[in-house]
């Protein structure tokens, strides 16, 4: 007897080829027969009749680690169809966090998470597989997560924030703890170059780490030190660190920043083809969308912020040291790429804040801020980052549309949203957050490969499945065949569409009736069963 049964359903397996109606049987959290006119008696049967069968989504790039310990249901990214979730992004994961640094650390991983008091006190987690462990999958999950460690975490846990290189000992320390961490399954090793300590790594101590994460076949995943003005210079040092280490290298979030340098996906490509031509494993994930989500930090230039956000945040009451951060927001500098040369205000919106007080803010840009504190918008940004203590989450319309899906049609693209499972309630219900967390899977399947035709659905789906499987070596997902783990997505492939925007992002996708982790049911009809059968994988 089989637990599950999908009956009548268009199976697309994932690897690219065509559809073909079958039925599928699940027992035991695998797909254990895939055949037409199954007849054998199952505990559950679902007739997918008319309906798209598919492997679950693998994002490749999620951020859901700072979500799921407040809400363990992952609303927004389950009901768009992942199944599986890579964590421990751009640099920044849980742990490890060592005692004499924690202070350096929750400051760095304010760029990224709001924690309050009570939780940065009882944030103590030995090791990121340690927070995986116990303060994610202990509770429950309703996806598989494949995590990674980041290079941040580590670099700040060692030598803070200080503007130099490592010593032999504190590197030695740096590739201890990464060791420790791909000894007990982390899939491999993220960096954020873009963000202090990251931007003052060397190419040397990248190599280093690399090397140690390669000889895990373990992946190093860059959100490079530049995605605008120097955006090709940053792919050329990624693979130069793939070339030296012969690590597997994933260009995270690849896009063409501000609009100097549209049109730059053309060179981009060119030569992540002929680094994959000579032998460098270069792929690259991209999100469906023409704005990116960030910290309002990223608007200070990179020396006043070299001790961290809270730091400068206490930094920017002292009238001459703001009066020198203004001025260089104001100018275009040989060392440093101002993302506000060339900007409108108005391309520039806040998402979420952690003050009550500021939270009228949200969903606003920044020209109507200032002009609700009756400042300039230099002073309004400034003004903020002190009462928020440098954390603040923002979102830029900084991409063209045709550079987008120029990275999303060629071949390696793997399709990912950088988002966190949210939810239209409780505290994950606050701040106008980017629409890729309630959308991106459905914006994929049925604005670009239904409405503009720029992807086949076979295509698509492979770019979402079995590539990120592949790429990550995530061990029997990514593909509908039998013995693989049943993570299945089932949807309408006429009415799949996102709902979320930017003006109201907090809403769920159409078309989507059922998602299957693991063989058990977390979505149907639509709506999330309360199931939690997801799983943090290992390497």
């Amino acid at each position: 007897m089989f637990d599950l049964v999908i009956k009548n359903g268009i199976i697309i397996d994932g690897t690219g080829t065509k559809g073909y109606v079958s039925d599928l049987g699940i027992k035991d959290s695998k797909i254990v027969k895939i055949a037409l006119d199954l007849q054998a008696d199952a505990k559950e049967t679902i007739d997918a009749r008319g309906h798209i069968i598919s492997p679950g989504f693998i994002d490749i790039h999620g951020n859901s680690d700072w979500t799921l310990f407040i809400n363990n249901k992952g609303e927004s990214k389950i009901r768009q169809g992942v199944t599986t979730e890579v964590q421990g992004n751009c640099g920044f994961s849980a742990g490890p966090v060592i005692a004499a640094r924690k202070n350096d650390l929750m400051s760095y991983l304010s760029n990224t998470v709001l924690l309050d008091e009570k939780t940065k006190e009882n944030w103590n987690w030995e090791s990121q597989a340690d927070f995986m462990k116990c303060a994610i999958e202990k509770q429950g999950i309703p996806f598989n997560i494949a995590p990674l460690v980041g290079h941040g975490t580590l670099k700040v846990s060692v030598m803070g924030f200080e503007k130099r290189e490592p010593t032999r000992e504190e590197l030695d320390e740096m590739l201890r703890l990464l060791r420790q961490e791909l000894e007990s399954g982390i899939f491999g090793l993220s960096s954020g170059l873009e963000y202090a300590p990251g931007l003052y790594t060397s190419k040397g101590e990248l190599i280093e780490l690399c090397k140690v994460v390669s000889e895990f076949d373990g992946v190093y995943s860059t959100h490079m030190r530049n995605e605008g003005r120097d955006v090709l210079e940053s792919i050329s040092e990624s693979i130069s660190v793939a070339r030296q280490s012969q690590v597997s290298l994933l260009i995270t979030h690849l896009k063409a920043a501000y609009r100097p340098n549209w049109g730059k996906s053309k060179e981009a490509l060119q030569m992540i083809d002929e680094a994959r031509n000579s032998g460098v494993l270069v792929d690259f994930d991209i999100y469906p969308y023409a704005a990116f989500g960030s910290g309002l930090i990223d608007l200070i230039p990179p020396w006043a912020k070299e001790q961290g956000a809270v730091k400068m945040a206490q930094q920017l009451k002292d009238a001459d040291f703001r009066k020198r951060v203004v001025q260089d927001m104001k100018s275009e500098h040989g060392d440093w790429d101002n993302p506000l040369i060339g900007s409108s205000w108005k391309d520039m919106r806040i998402a979420l804040l952690k003050s009550e007080k500021n939270q009228k803010y949200e969903g606003q840009n920044l020209a109507q801020v200032a002009e609700d504190m009756e400042v300039t918008p230099y002073d309004a940004i400034v003004n903020l980052l002190i009462e928020e203590e440098g954390g603040i989450k923002a979102i830029y319309f900084a991409m063209s549309e045709a550079d987008v899906e120029a990275f999303m049609q060629h071949e390696r693209a793997m399709l990912s949203s950088d988002g966190r499972a949210v939810a239209p309630y409780g505290e994950l219900g606050r701040g106008a957050v980017h629409p890729r967390y309630y959308g991106t899977y459905p914006k994929i399947l049925g604005h670009y490969v239904r409405e503009k035709q720029i992807l086949s659905l076979e295509e698509a789906i492979r770019k979402c499945t079995s590539l990120p499987a592949q790429k990550m070596q995530i061990q029997k997902r990514g593909q509908l065949k039998e013995g693989y783990y049943a993570d299945i997505c089932i949807f309408n492939k006429d009415t799949i569409i996102d709902t979320a925007t930017f003006e109201d992002s907090h809403q769920y996708p159409q078309g989507i009736d059922y998602v299957i982790v693991n063989g058990e049911v977390v979505v149907e009809n639509g709506k999330h069963t309360g199931s939690l059968p997801g799983k943090v994988l290992k390497r």
